[in-house]
């Protein structure tokens, strides 16, 4: 089984016929840090809100009510960018029978889209937008989103590369690329 690296985060192996592409999540500590402190924050002010569900009457408890919803909407969200960036990988595997596309949470594997060879497009690294506000916001590492790699199959667009750089999805796309190529003879 051959190994090689692109960049720190990304590793690139061939078991037998097959081709993986294993992604890490992995962020600086401060940054784990201070996702955990946010995380924690979001918490207590969780706590305050159904506190406030609890001992107010009338119209103030329908505030708490509605605030709280929304609370659980972005503590959702939250919970996904720690679990994320805690163990998070993701997997690209090209094999005889086509693609997988997963997100691994450690051993616990994610949901797999598979995807026959014959209906592989190229994959494409669209140039980043700097005048973006959503596109620079999914680049944050408290989102876990900012997909950087494209592929066209059956009529629709499937990504991968959560946050990579450039230039690293760069080189991921073009040996995804040549796998292909090389899988399809």
């Amino acid at each position: 089984m051959s190994s090689s690296k692109i960049g720190h985060r990304i590793v690139l192996s061939s078991p037998g016929d097959r081709w993986i592409a294993t992604i890490s999540s992995e962020i600086p500590a401060w940054q784990k840090q201070s996702l955990g402190l946010w995380f924690g924050a979001w918490m207590a002010l969780g706590a305050m809100l159904i506190y406030g569900v609890a001992t107010f009457p009338g119209s103030e408890r329908t505030f708490y009510f509605i605030c709280l919803g929304f609370w659980t909407f972005f503590a959702v969200r939250a919970w996904q960018a720690v679990r994320w960036r805690r163990n998070g990988l993701e997997v690209v595997q090209l094999s005889r029978e086509g693609l997988e596309l997963r997100m691994d949470h450690g051993t616990i594997k994610g949901r797999t889209t598979l995807l026959p060879l014959s209906t592989l497009g190229e994959a494409v690294v669209p140039e980043p937008n700097p005048r973006s506000f959503l596109e620079s916001m999914e680049q944050q590492f408290w989102v876990v989103g900012g997909d950087r790699i494209h592929l066209a199959a059956n009529g629709k667009t499937y990504v991968f590369g959560k946050q990579l750089d450039p230039r690293d999805a760069q080189q991921l796309a073009k040996a995804f690329n040549q796998r292909v190529k090389k899988q399809s003879r």
